[in-house]
């Protein structure tokens, strides 16, 4: 038999929350879409029975979560945004550095992971896809070229974020781009670890993985990607604790 104790209370969500909630199931349902304009004051107070000052609650919640922005001056007011992965990069870097999680883990995490976007990708992809990815490799032989690491570290870590950012499976690619999101620091120390051999065989690499992609051979896309991502990180030691608040990154 349940019971419950006497002196626990069931909360009772605010007026601000009942709101914001009503307004969030609208905006991730598509009712309202990015870049939409919320309606006027005026009229959300009226249509919810509430007063502005509980509005504006409402609305600095829906603003917390990156899902309205709230413009200033003339013809401003809240319009639809994108929430940022940014927010939930930090509370992710917070549980895995709080549960000791080493940089061979964590990379794990991102080879079972991103390999399985490429070879979606290498089976989707369009001429637009490859237009983008041929142009994010020139980034990078251009600054290997000029043996600049830290034009490389930014172009190497931009080819990855193309590449999730070009895949057709959104869940796939959001959850790539939240670990590509907490990998740079590290990914940015391994590129200052290498010489302008290392970049100019980084470069060949991407290369041919978009040569694969191209040919749609999903599962050598897959496992060359996935050894490269190896490579990338094989110059450092495995059993350091990530630390994702530290000078370095």
């Amino acid at each position: 038999m349940t019971t419950f104790d006497e002196d626990q209370s069931i909360r009772v969500p605010k007026t601000y929350e009942i709101v914001a909630e009503r307004l969030r199931r609208q905006i991730v349902s598509g009712k309202l879409a990015i870049g939409d304009r919320l309606p006027p004051e005026e009229d959300l107070t009226a249509t919810f029975g509430i007063a502005r000052t509980t509005l504006r609650e409402a609305l600095r919640v829906l603003e917390s979560q990156g899902l309205i922005e709230i413009r200033r001056g003339r013809g401003g007011g809240p319009v639809v945004t994108q929430p940022s992965v940014a927010p939930l990069a930090q509370g992710l870097a917070m549980a895995l550095q709080l549960q000791k999680t080493t940089l061979a883990d964590f990379d794990l995490a991102r080879q079972f992971i991103e390999p399985t976007v490429v070879a979606h990708l290498a089976l989707t992809h369009t001429a637009r896809d490859i237009e983008s990815l041929r142009a994010a490799v020139e980034r990078a032989s251009d600054a290997a070229e000029a043996n600049n690491r830290e034009a490389f570290g930014t172009a190497a870590a931009r080819f990855h974020e193309t590449i999730l950012e070009t895949s057709a499976n959104n869940t796939l690619a959001t959850l790539s781009l939240l670990l590509q999101e907490l990998v740079q620091g590290y990914y940015y120390r391994s590129t200052l670890l290498s010489d302008q051999p290392k970049m100019r065989r980084a470069v060949r690499s991407y290369r041919k993985l978009i040569d694969l992609i191209v040919a749609r051979d999903a599962k050598a896309a897959q496992e060359h990607w996935r050894k490269q991502m190896a490579f990338t990180i094989s110059d450092q030691d495995g059993t350091r604790l990530l630390d994702m608040y530290s000078d370095g990154g």
